[in-house]
Parts: structure tokens; sequence; C-alpha cells
């Protein structure tokens, strides 16, 4: 669908991808493993992190309090942490491409040769 609008996809997040015990800090995967990561692959796209099921992350949300600042040193701060550094990488990468091919059809506009007015 992003494709049909020319919208430019930057990378695959996977939401809700596991669920942290509060009691043991033990990773369960309740829809699944690997499945933003398969599909990333699949699509030749870069896999930029996996939020995990927080009911801090929600209620947090809903009041305008992140994670990040409810609980900044848990692993779903982390997390989005780690997403974030993931997506400035790309859209930095997304930048420098975008810069080189406006350059690249400038200096192909500036070579063409003029149209003849006679």
């Amino acid at each position: 669908m992003f494709e049909k609008l020319n919208v430019p996809i930057i990378g695959v997040v996977e939401n809700m991808s596991h669920f942290i015990c509060p009691n043991c800090d033990e990773r369960h995967y309740i829809f699944g493993d690997g499945g933003a990561k398969k599909i990333s692959e699949q699509f030749n796209m870069p896999f930029l992190g996996e939020i995990p099921l927080n009911s801090g992350i929600m209620s947090g949300s809903d009041v305008g309090k992140p994670i990040m600042i409810t609980k900044p040193d848990s692993p779903s701060a982390d997390a989005f942490r780690i997403a974030a550094k993931n997506i400035a990488a790309q859209c930095s990468i997304f930048a420098a491409k975008l810069q080189e091919e406006m350059e690249s059809e400038g200096s192909n506009e500036e070579s063409a040769p003029e149209a003849s007015t006679n």
C-alpha cells in the first residue's frame, strides 16, 4: 500500500513482540517469535527493533508519560532506544540516498543540450 502512494518504507518494527515477566524478566512470545524479522527478510527491509507487550507502555501513553520517562531503565525503554537508534540510522541513509538522487538529476539537467529556438 505504501509503495503505491510513494511513501518510503525504512524498515520493520515489531510491536507486542513478546511479554517480559515482571517477576523473572523472562521473555514469553505470546504471538510467536520472529514474525517481523521474517517479513523484513522477505521484503528485503531492515529489521529495526521489537517492542514488548507491556501494560506500562499503554498506561503511560494514555496519560502522556512514555515508558522512557516512567521507567527509563526498563527492558521496554531499552527496546524503544534500540528501535529509535535504528530508525534514525535508516532515516539518515534514506536522506543521503535522496540527496544523491537529487544531485544526480541536477547534474543530468545541467549537461543536457539546450533546445533550439529556431
